[in-house]
């Protein structure tokens, strides 16, 4: 029993004598190859293989490699074959079937072991492979740069050979040569230049020419377009005059053609009995009354203004009355003195519903030609026939100027009553604030009364019964007439009396 403890002990302890033992091998060899390659340095020729760390290796190899086979087949039998030695035998043989799990364990370590082996011998050659291959390219590289500097220090002892011996003479020679050439190149670029000059001043001259006679061209052009333009301003001047005045002439002997209707009409009625006296006189007075009508419309073409300007003077109210909602079939404007019809022209083409009132007959005729409602009739008489609460806006532009002043307050008030609530009523005459206005251009038409100041005017229109009554100032004269400004405040002064706004609008609403 002892004996075999003996055996058991001595099996494992050389196992751990090898394991150790390979490893100082490995950590020496190692040591050996660092110094070595320490010392051979980069440039070195080369370190051959180290015959003795190969043998080594090899000889540790083969070690394991016994132990490992030992292990597999276990303990050889004794040479000796007495009874005692194969007793003894036959009990170690018992003990290591017991022991198979130790036994175990060391193959398993020698397998280890071998492996570490071999791969540390596999990278020990592939290092030394790698350091001669490196070694190699160095040794190279160093030939290579040394005849490299070689050449180099052979050239500069050439070029300074050279230079020593043809210095002078030929840097001479040298820079005679580079004058002759700048000298050649400086007399062609003066050759050139001068050339040059005379190219350009001869193309400015001609260019002077072309650009003097394209000139003289454009201006006759130009003055032949202003006479054109000039031309067919007065043709389209003259044409629009000569349909004005058709379209007046046909109005004229619209009215006419209806008086002598109504006339005939009377008269048939009245057959065989004679006219009466009173019959007559009122006929005769109707006629009075109009007598003037084609005349009146005559000069407000001429003083009034074209019926382009007018539509654009007014129709600065059409943002006013779309955001009241005015303008529907429910919220009719009524125009009291439609005159020509541009207001109701204006409400057409933005969709909104609108009706003229106006005593000249030819005026009616006109806008009824136009296809627009009108009606020929007194404005206040117009009025007293409406019921209450009937429309959406009443307006009046450049009319309330030929009223007496208790036919206003009248129509004031007939207006604040046929408007519907939030109804607005707006009334526009010339502003006398402007003096020229007020002293000459308001007097041109001979049917004006008096001209109303603003505040006046608002005032009253407030106090009989509308809310929100404002004043907007219209139509100053252009900037182009304007005196300029003399840091002073005094031309802005009279530019306000003088140039300010000509015509004012008081403007309320029905609560």
């Amino acid at each position: 029993m002892v004996f075999m403890s003996s055996a058991s002990r001595s099996t494992s302890i050389d196992v751990e004598e090898l394991s150790q033992n390979i490893r100082e091998q490995i950590r020496r060899r190692s040591g050996l190859f660092s110094g070595q390659g320490s010392q051979s340095g980069v440039g070195g020729a080369g370190v051959p293989f180290p015959a003795e760390l190969t043998e080594s290796l090899r000889s540790l190899s083969a070690e394991a490699e016994s132990l490992r086979s030992q292990v597999e087949t276990g303990e050889p039998a004794p040479v000796s074959v007495t009874l005692r030695t194969r007793f003894g035998a036959l009990i170690k043989r018992r003990l290591y079937r017991f022991l198979w799990w130790q036994s175990h364990q060391i193959r398993a370590l020698v397998d280890i072991v071998s492996r570490q082996s071999r791969e540390t011998s596999r990278a020990i050659d592939a290092l030394f492979q790698t350091t001669r291959d490196a070694q190699r390219l160095v040794s190279d590289g160093e030939t290579r740069l040394r005849q490299l500097e070689s050449a180099q220090l052979r050239l500069q002892a050439a070029e300074i050979e050279r230079n020593v011996k043809y210095g002078p003479a030929q840097l001479e020679t040298d820079m005679a040569s580079l004058r002759r050439e700048l000298s050649e190149v400086s007399d062609a670029l003066k050759l050139a230049e001068a050339r040059l000059a005379d190219q350009v001043r001869g193309d400015n001259a001609l260019r002077e020419q072309e650009l003097g006679e394209l000139r003289q061209r454009v201006s006759e052009l130009a003055q032949q377009a202003q006479v054109e333009t000039a031309q067919k301003e007065q043709m389209a001047a003259r044409l629009s005059e000569l349909g004005l005045s058709t379209h007046q002439t046909k109005a004229t002997l619209s009215v006419q053609d209806r008086r002598l209707t109504l006339l005939i009409e009377e008269a048939r009625k009245r057959l065989p009995e004679p006219l009466s006296e009173d019959q007559l006189r009122g006929m005769i007075a109707h006629h009075s009354d109009h007598r003037y009508d084609s005349l009146y419309v005559a000069f407000e073409d001429i003083f009034r203004g074209s019926r382009e300007e007018i539509k654009a003077r007014q129709s600065v109210y059409i943002s006013f009355l779309k955001e009241h909602g005015i303008g529907s079939t429910a919220m009719l404007v009524l125009d009291l003195g439609c005159g020509r019809g541009e207001w109701l022209e204006v409400l057409s083409e933005h969709n909104l519903s609108g009706r003229g009132v106006d005593r000249n007959e030819t005026m009616v005729e006109c806008c009824k030609s136009a296809g627009f409602e009108a009606v020929q009739d007194d404005s206040i008489a117009y009025l007293s026939t409406l019921p209450d609460a009937a429309l959406g806006a009443v307006t009046s532009f450049h009319m309330i100027e030929h009223l007496p002043f208790e036919v206003t307050l009248t129509l004031v008030d007939e207006a604040l009553r046929v408007l519907k609530p939030g109804g607005v009523l707006i009334l526009e005459t010339p502003n006398p604030h402007n003096v020229l206005v007020g002293a000459s251009t308001f007097h041109l038409d001979p049917t004006h009364l008096k001209p109303l100041p603003s505040p006046m005017l608002r005032f009253f229109v407030e106090a009989r019964g509308f809310c929100d009554v404002h004043v907007r100032e219209l139509h100053p004269y252009p900037a182009t007439v304007r005196l300029p400004d003399d840091g002073k405040g005094l031309a802005n002064r009279l530019n306000d009396y003088l140039y300010g706004p000509q015509d004012y609008a008081v403007i309320g609403r029905k609560p």
